[in-house]
C-alpha cells in the first residue's frame, strides 16, 4: 500500500491478512478470483509492484490448492475505459501486463479467463450505441452495465470449464436488486465472521441468520425471474414457486391507484366472478397453495412470505383484501388477526369460523374425519383434546380485527349443511358487532354450502372497492 491511503486512515486491504481465516471457515470447493486493479496502486509500470502482484497471486493459488479448492482466475477489469487517453499513468497498460502474466500461467496448469478483450469490445459497442454511456464513473468501479459486461465475459470462459449445461442467464433489473441484496447480506456476514480489518464496513448478521435470509432471497429471485406467464380470463397470470409452494398473481390490464389486490386463500378459480370483476377495476388477484393446512401457523408463515414478496417486488398495496371460501375462512380470519395493519377487509363466503364445527364435526354437522386428523397434525396438537381446547379459532379471535376497524362481508347460504351458520358466521356476526366491528352478512334463503359467491358479484365488488378506499 502507498503512504496516505484513504487519508491515512488505513492501508489498502490485504487478502493474505485474512485468507488463513476465510478458507477453513468457508471451506470453498471453487474460488473465482479477480485481482489486480488495486495492486499497482494506480501508478505507472514498476517491476517491483508487478512482482508483488505475481507473488501475491501465486500465494493465493497455493493456499487455495492446499485447502482443496479449485481456483479460476479472471484478469483485472479495465481502468479509465471511458476516456483511455486521459490516463497519464498509463495504468490500464499496467493491468495489461498483469493479465498477460496471469494468462501465461496456463502453461503451469492454472486456469485463467481473460475478460479484458470482451469487456473492452462491449464498452466500445455501448458507446457507439449511446455516446453518453459510462462504464465506470470514477474510472475504477463499473456501474450495473459494466458489471454485466464483466459477468458476460467471465461466464463465457467459466461455463465450459465447469461443464455447465445450457447457457448462463443474466438477471433483469427487478431480480438483479434481489441478488445485490443477497450479495451484500452474505458479504457483510462473512466479513464480520472472519474478522476483517477494514474500518467503516457495516457489521454483518450472524452467519446462521444471514444464510437463512439468503435462502429466502434466492427463492424470491427465482420466483421473480422464473415466473411462467399465461392468460387467465383475459389477464396475465404469473405462476411461480415461493416457500416451496405454488403461488400465482393475476395482473389487471391497468392497475388502480395504489395497486390494490384481493387474496384468494383457497380454491382459486372457483366461482371467480368477483375476482374477474375486480381485475377489470384494476385489482390484482393473488393466491398461494396452502391446502390441507387449515389456517395453521405454518400456513400463515407461507402467507407472510407471499405478502412480503408481492408488496416488495410487485409494489402491491401493503393492505390486502382477504377472500376466504369455505375452509379458506380459517386462513383469511387467522392471517388478518396476525396482521390487522396489513388487512384492508375480509370477504368470506360460506366460511369455516370454528374448526370444531368443520372439520371437527363436534356440532350438528358431520364434519370430515380425514380433514380433522390432518388439521390436528398441521397445528401440531398433541391430541384431539388439545385441538378442542384451543382458543385461536376465528370465533375466539376477532378483537384484533375490530380494534383495527376492518370491515367484513360474508356471503352465506342460510341452510348450509356442511358448515352450519349457527356454529360459524352467526357467532362471528354477533361477537364482531359486540366488539364494535362492522360486518355485513348476505344470506341466501334456503342456500346450501354450494354454490359460492353471487351470480351478480356487484355487492362484493362494491364492498371491496369501498373498503380499500377508506
Amino acid at each position: 500500500s502507498e503512504e496516505g491511503h484513504a487519508g491515512g486512515k488505513f492501508p489498502r486491504p490485504d487478502l493474505h491478512e485474512r485468507l488463513g481465516r476465510i478458507l477453513p471457515a468457508f471451506k470453498p470447493t471453487l474460488i473465482i478470483a479477480c485481482y489486480g486493479m488495486n495492486d499497482g496502486i494506480y501508478l505507472p509500470p514498476d517491476p517491483a509492484r508487478e512482482a508483488a502482484f505475481q507473488n501475491g497471486i501465486t500465494r493465493l493459488k497455493e493456499d487455495a490448492t492446499k485447502a482443496g479448492a479449485r481456483i479460476i482466475f479472471l484478469t483485472p477489469p479495465l481502468h479509465q475505459a471511458d476516456k483511455p487517453s486521459e490516463d497519464p499513468a498509463r495504468y490500464d497498460a499496467v493491468l495489461d501486463h498483469f493479465a498477460e502474466w496471469l494468462v501465461s500461467q496456463k502453461d503451469n496448469g492454472w486456469e485463467a479467463v481473460d475478460i479484458r478483450p470482451p469487456v473492452r469490445s462491449s464498452v466500445i459497442a455501448a458507446k457507439k450505441k449511446d455516446p453518453a454511456f459510462i462504464f465506470a464513473a470514477d474510472n475504477v468501479h463499473p456501474g450495473d452495465a459494466g458489471h454485466r459486461f464483466i459477468a458476460e465475459a467471465a461466464c463465457t470462459g467459466i461455463w465450459p470449464r465447469l461443464k455447465l449445461p445450457g447457457e448462463p442467464r443474466f438477471a433483469n433489473d427487478p431480480s438483479l436488486r434481489i441478488l445485490k441484496e443477497r450479495q451484500d447480506l452474505l458479504k457483510h456476514a462473512w466479513l464480520t465472521a472472519t474478522r476483517h480489518q477494514r474500518p467503516g464496513i457495516p457489521e454483518g448478521q450472524p452467519l446462521e441468520a444471514a444464510n437463512a435470509h439468503a435462502k429466502e432471497l434466492l427463492e424470491n429471485y427465482h420466483a421473480l425471474s422464473s415466473a411462467k406467464s399465461s392468460n387467465w380470463n383475459g389477464h396475465e397470470r404469473l405462476d411461480f414457486q415461493l416457500a416451496s409452494r405454488a403461488a400465482l398473481l393475476v395482473r389487471p390490464k391497468t392497475a388502480a391507484p395504489g395497486n390494490p389486490w384481493i387474496w384468494r386463500t383457497e380454491f382459486f378459480g372457483h366461482e371467480p366472478q368477483a375476482d374477474i370483476a375486480l381485475l377489470e377495476k384494476g385489482f390484482h388477484v393473488a393466491y398461494i397453495d396452502v391446502q390441507n393446512l387449515y389456517g395453521a401457523p405454518v400456513a400463515l408463515d407461507a402467507m407472510d412470505r407471499l405478502h412480503a414478496f408481492l408488496t416488495k417486488y410487485h409494489s402491491l398495496s401493503k393492505k390486502t383484501v382477504l377472500e376466504g371460501f369455505s375452509r379458506g375462512g380459517l386462513f383469511a380470519f387467522n392471517w388478518a388477526a396476525r396482521h390487522p395493519d396489513q388487512t384492508a377487509a375480509l370477504y368470506v363466503d360460506a366460511p369455516v369460523c370454528d374448526f370444531k364445527s368443520w372439520p371437527g364435526g363436534k356440532g350438528i354437522a358431520p364434519g370430515s374425519p380425514v380433514d380433522w386428523q390432518r388439521l390436528i397434525k398441521a397445528y401440531h396438537f398433541p391430541d384431539e383434546a388439545a385441538a378442542l381446547a384451543w382458543k385461536g379459532n376465528p370465533v375466539d379471535n376477532l378483537a384484533p380485527l375490530a380494534k383495527a376497524g376492518i370491515p367484513i362481508l360474508a356471503v352465506i347460504g342460510d341452510a348450509d349443511e356442511a358448515v352450519p351458520v349457527s356454529e360459524n358466521i352467526d357467532l362471528v356476526e354477533k361477537r364482531y358487532r359486540d366488539l364494535g366491528g362492522r360486518i355485513e352478512v348476505i344470506r341466501k334463503p334456503g342456500g346450501k354450502h354450494h354454490p359460492h359467491s353471487l351470480p351478480d358479484p356487484k355487492p362484493i365488488v362494491d364492498f371491496v372497492i369501498k373498503a380499500v378506499s377508506r
